[in-house]
């Protein structure tokens, strides 16, 4: 569709939902899941016109949530392939997918790339409630940033860094309120 909202068009075309779209950095790819091979959801890429869609993830599990890295290079998603919902990075092709949280009883949904690439926030039930964990693109450094007593944060997304406004070695994200990262 155009900027304005007018012109909307049809990407896919099939019985089945397809939902969870990403563009990809350079804007010519759209990652997306798709229920038409599954009653689970897999995901997919296509080109920005709809036109050569690809499977990415063949599983007999959901996969959710698909979020480009900033590079174009991977994609961050969550998945149940190992029982729970984990964090997962495969390459753009659906090759070399690492489980990065492997937790046990636990649900960790919505993946977001920080900017630079280095970090991945997602939201996690670890604790009590839904809160916001940041952890790094190779699975180190599990950080909690919201320790919400009551209800849930989730959702989480990243600033880019040349329009936002943090002091000098912080780095702001936002969900709800603003929360700082790296003070």
């Amino acid at each position: 569709m155009d900027a304005d909202g007018q012109n909307p068009q049809k990407l896919t075309n099939h019985p089945f939902a397809d939902d969870s779209p990403a563009w990809s950095p350079n804007g010519e790819r759209i990652a997306f899941v798709s229920y038409r091979d599954h009653e689970w959801g897999e995901i997919y890429v296509m080109d920005a016109d709809g036109g050569n869609p690809q499977r990415l993830t063949d599983n007999p599990v959901a996969d959710w949530n698909p979020s480009w890295s900033p590079d174009g290079e991977r994609i961050a998603f969550s998945s149940d392939r190992d029982g729970n919902f984990d964090i997962y990075v495969m390459d753009v092709d659906g090759g070399n997918p690492q489980n990065l949280t492997q937790t046990n009883d636990n649900r960790n949904f919505n993946p977001s790339w920080s900017p630079d690439g280095e970090r991945i926030a997602f939201m996690s039930n670890r604790v009590r409630s839904f809160d916001i964990y940041v952890i790094d693109a190779d699975g180190q450094n599990l950080q909690n940033l919201t320790n919400v007593m009551f209800g849930n944060d989730n959702s989480p997304a990243w600033f880019h860094p040349t329009l936002a406004v943090a002091p000098v070695g912080k780095k702001p994200t936002i969900w709800g309120w603003l929360k700082r990262v790296g003070r």
